[in-house]
């Protein structure tokens, strides 16, 4: 194999799951826990083939869009097929029964908003240490979270799973991707610890986390990541 073609090797492979994961949550037969592991796989794709193609002086053109073309059903369709999911579960009686069949629909405003995101990146073309808005993965996660933490039956379930917050949650959701708040790039150019501090600092508080409050630490990671960011950005601007 043409070492070349290997980060577009992995970036359909991180298509072909997507796929996957597509079909099991439209399916509905599976637990949405289980099908975000499988989410998580195409995550830590999406992270090694720019690494590697970076290692390689393997960026090219075809190589961007394919990734975006990827990252549009990975991270685009997916979430929206999240939210529709859990408008369906949801309570009728939030909304009235007429407009209870159509409001589900609502969720896939995410995948509009994905979809002008991933366009709006790639014709930046910038090397910026910093995203224009929340980074489509990062978002499929926050939106996991959420989806998971509303089928786990505890009291949160309830609160969330409402037509009213559901809507709430994608509306943020969809802002954030299409907004122009500065967060922080996360393609690592290396792996040493200078000109990394922040990443690796968002890492060593997220994995501890995670492991002690499980899904519940997603939204806090991510606010922290959000704030994190804005911060920085402020530090290098002044």
């Amino acid at each position: 194999m043409n070492l070349r073609f290997f980060p577009n090797s992995i970036t359909l492979l991180n298509l072909f799951i997507g796929c996957v994961v597509v079909l099991l949550l439209v399916e509905n037969n599976v637990e949405v826990k289980y099908v975000f592991v499988i989410s998580v796989i195409c995550l830590i794709l999406d992270f090694l083939d720019g690494y590697i193609a970076r290692k390689l002086n393997a960026k090219s053109e075809l190589g961007l869009q394919l990734d975006s073309l990827a990252d549009m059903i990975s991270f685009g369709l997916v979430p929206g097929v999240l939210l529709y999911n859990m408008f369906l579960d949801a309570p009728s009686s939030s909304v009235g029964s007429i407009f209870s069949s159509f409001v589900p629909f609502t969720g896939f405003v995410i995948t509009l908003c994905s979809a002008y995101r991933l366009a709006k990146f790639n014709t930046l073309k910038t090397n910026s240490k910093f995203f224009k808005g929340l980074p489509t993965p990062a978002n499929t996660m926050l939106i996991y979270s959420f989806s998971i933490i509303s089928n786990d039956g505890s009291a949160f379930s309830d609160m969330i799973l409402n037509y009213n917050v559901i809507m709430f949650i994608t509306l943020i959701c969809g802002f954030l991707l299409v907004s122009n708040i500065k967060l922080l790039n996360f393609k690592f150019k290396s792996l040493k610890f200078i000109g990394n501090r922040r990443r690796f600092l968002i890492i060593f508080v997220s994995v501890p986390s995670i492991i002690i409050y499980g899904i519940y630490a997603i939204p806090l990671i991510l606010g922290l990541y959000i704030l994190i960011s804005i911060g920085t950005y402020y530090k290098l601007k002044t």
